[in-house]
């Protein structure tokens, strides 16, 4: 399962929103915390810590609650308001920046992109250093949300194309994509604050049918994520095992 020769194990939680992501990121991040199977030192990864792009991890912004403790980096994208990229990508999703309709597909690739790329280099390095990554979203996230719009060989020149734009980012040693119906996504969501692609119903299921069509592309682990919260995460626990 694994694709880098980094010590350390790269893992990425993919989804469409409300599938669960950060619910299981969280578990995942404790249980290898508790594990102890990292091999980082302490004082290498404060060192990664100091080097970070803007406020990051910044412990009293809510919305992402990432933190490298014991080994483990809790990593989430966007970043929003904690760097410099991250508050590029919020400032889209309130569109700031216009409609998602008047921006080009090319544009907001690069936007998400930029907000990744600001950890290029620390991402590398802790895996270098045997540390563990479990990240909620990374570049496979612009495939499920940008392509959405194309069908047939525009499609698979579109996903070659957006690939492309992140290929010099480490690889992921594993991808799971939680899989959730877009009915259930929305009675999830029914209570919370939405953006421009929340907002948008007609968006929101080609996305979710999407990324169902990337993930089985790409070869990614896909996970029934309408079962119990406990289910889900003892199928990823299991899954896991075999990486680190």
């Amino acid at each position: 399962m694994r694709k880098n020769s980094y010590p350390g194990t790269f893992i990425v939680v993919e989804g469409p929103d409300a599938s669960g992501k950060q619910t299981q990121v969280e578990r995942l991040s404790e249980w290898l915390r508790e594990s102890n199977v990292s091999e980082i030192s302490e004082k290498k990864e404060e060192e990664i810590i100091s080097r970070m792009p803007g406020k990051y991890p910044d412990p009293d912004y809510d919305k992402v609650e990432d933190s490298l403790e014991n080994g483990v980096w809790r990593l989430s994208f966007p970043t929003y308001h904690q760097t410099p990229g991250g508050r590029v990508v919020n400032a889209y999703l309130q569109e700031e920046f216009g409609n998602r309709d008047e921006l080009s597909t090319q544009t907001i690739v690069d936007i998400y992109a930029a907000d990744r790329k600001q950890f290029k280099q620390t991402i590398a390095e802790y895996l270098s250093a045997g540390g563990i990554i479990v990240a909620d979203r990374y570049r496979e996230a612009n495939l499920i949300h940008q392509l959405v719009d194309f069908e047939g060989e525009e499609w698979n020149e579109k996903l070659r194309q957006v690939k492309a734009i992140d290929a010099d980012l480490p690889d992921a040693d594993t991808v799971f994509y939680i899989d959730v119906s877009v009915e259930e996504s929305v009675r999830r969501m029914s209570d919370k604050e939405k953006d421009i692609h929340e907002l948008d119903d007609s968006y929101m299921k080609k996305a979710n049918e999407n990324g169902r069509k990337v993930a089985k592309d790409q070869g990614w682990n896909i996970i029934d994520g309408e079962r119990s919260k406990k289910a889900v995460t003892e199928d990823l626990k299991e899954k896991i095992r075999s990486l680190t």
